[in-house]
């Protein structure tokens, strides 16, 4: 299951993504070089966070170890 802070951070950042690139698109003549790759280092780690978020939906959710008892059997002398 998806709780809600996920689904909002993934939305905001395909969103900002969205925005970023098609920014990127449109001005990429004009623009300054360090505007650019500043532009492209944070589209990167943005698509690199989706990614992530992404990938930890279809995980399977782990179990809880079990616990260890204080005194295993035959070493409680």
């Amino acid at each position: 299951m998806l709780s809600l802070r996920k689904l909002l951070r993934l939305v905001l950042s395909v969103l900002i993504l969205t925005l970023l690139w098609v920014r990127i698109a449109r001005q990429w003549r004009y623009e300054s070089n360090w505007w650019l790759a500043g532009s492209l280092t944070l589209s990167v780690l943005l698509l690199l966070l989706v990614i992530f978020l992404v990938t930890g939906i279809f995980r399977k959710p782990r179990n809880p170890r079990d616990e260890v008892p204080k005194r295993p059997l035959g070493l409680d002398s």
